[in-house]
């Protein structure tokens, strides 16, 4: 298990690591992100139906179904509804240093179902744990993320981490500065038919086994050591760029800059190589390689919307690292009203628990008063 399935999904929940499992346990991590946003080319104006969230200690994607266009509904608002619900998630838990993605998605897919929105989406959320020194992720559907590491023989390089694939790696090609540590695992019904979550018209309130709740989202934990970059994409990445076109494109970039590449010149030029791709009609991409294993004729790459965030893993010390005070973001574009109204229906039933808690407790204290007052008299 240890050899050959846990590099593959991470180490297990419940598994408790110590120094010598190849973590550096003393040291406090933090994120230095940023994202770029490519819609399909037909898609430009309404900005596509990705959706992204930016935060200082977790980051997430949401890639919305566009087949609900034929429905006449907007594909791109079950997503941003989503991440936005992810972002307001990530403030009202309190504990953004320890946040965990499973309960910001199950907290953020409560909202959706309140606001009755249509739609579906995939979503990736990952945060990372300063302290434990990993990251924990929560994933439905095709979207992933990348955990890219300097290779063995690196002066930054120690022992292999548990739950990486970092000791298959030691044996990458020949040349390379950095290897893929991890990979997160897909989640697919069928072919190009991801899980997702989501609500049709006619939903109820029972379960509809047409989706996926947050149930069903594969959940990680990978070690990490400074000096990690994280690639978190929806598929628009990874269905035109496979991943030695991808280390290329790192690689270049790092070695083209004498300071080395921030987290935003690397998600630019992520990006921008995967919509080149995705426009190129004499190579087989890996969605036309995985077309064709499934007897389904496709050549060259596939236009779609392309999110890719970047991170850097850096140690607080590090003078790159950027504060950590400022709130998570959402994006593009405004949520959807729907939203807006579930978020403000739950706020007005807290406020009101409240009320009735401060309420109760003020005639307890009335009550306790009283009956001094008599005992005294």
């Amino acid at each position: 298990f240890v050899q050959t399935v846990m590099p593959r999904k991470g180490v297990p929940i419940g598994t408790k690591l110590t120094r010598g499992s190849g973590l550096a346990a003393e040291a406090a991590l933090q994120l230095y992100s940023a994202v770029a946003l490519l819609p399909h080319p037909a898609k430009t104006e309404s900005g596509g139906e990705d959706a992204f969230l930016l935060g200082p200690h977790m980051i997430g994607v949401a890639d919305g179904v566009g087949s609900w266009w034929e429905g006449g509904i907007d594909p791109a608002a079950f997503a941003r509804g989503l991440m936005f619900a992810s972002r307001n998630s990530c403030t009202k838990l309190k504990r953004e240093e320890e946040l965990d993605p499973a309960k910001v998605l199950l907290d953020a897919w409560h909202k959706m179902q309140i606001s009755r929105l249509i739609g579906s989406s995939t979503a990736c959320l990952v945060s990372l744990d300063p302290h434990k020194t990993e990251l924990r992720a929560a994933n439905i559907g095709d979207s992933g993320f990348l955990l890219l590491r300097r290779q063995a023989g690196s002066s930054s390089m120690v022992e292999p981490a548990l739950g990486t694939l970092d000791s298959a790696a030691g044996i990458g090609a020949a040349g390379r500065k950095l290897h893929i540590a991890f990979r997160s695992p897909q989640q697919l019904r069928a072919f190009n038919t991801p899980y997702q979550l989501g609500r049709a018209p006619d939903s109820g309130d029972a379960p509809d086994d047409r989706f996926e709740t947050p149930q069903d989202a594969s959940l990680v934990r990978v070690p990490v050591r400074p000096g990690d970059i994280l690639v978190l994409a929806t598929d628009g990445l990874f269905d035109n760029v496979d991943e030695e076109a991808l280390l290329d494109t790192i690689e270049d970039l790092i070695e083209g800059s004498g300071t080395g590449a921030s987290p935003q010149q690397l998600a630019d030029a992520i990006a921008a190589r995967a919509k080149e791709l995705s426009l190129d009609k004499s190579v087989d991409s890996p969605f036309a390689i995985l077309a064709k294993d499934n007897d389904i004729l496709w050549g060259g790459g596939r236009p779609d919307d392309i999110t890719v965030l970047v991170s850097h893993i850096l140690d607080r010390a590090d003078a790159r690292a950027p504060p950590t005070d400022w709130a998570a973001v959402s994006g593009p574009g405004e949520p959807p009203p729907e939203l807006l109204e579930a978020e403000a229906l739950l706020a007005a039933e807290r406020l009101a628990a409240e009320a009735r808690t401060a309420s109760g407790l003020g005639a307890e204290r009335g009550e306790e008063e009283e009956v001094e007052r008599l005992e005294g008299e």
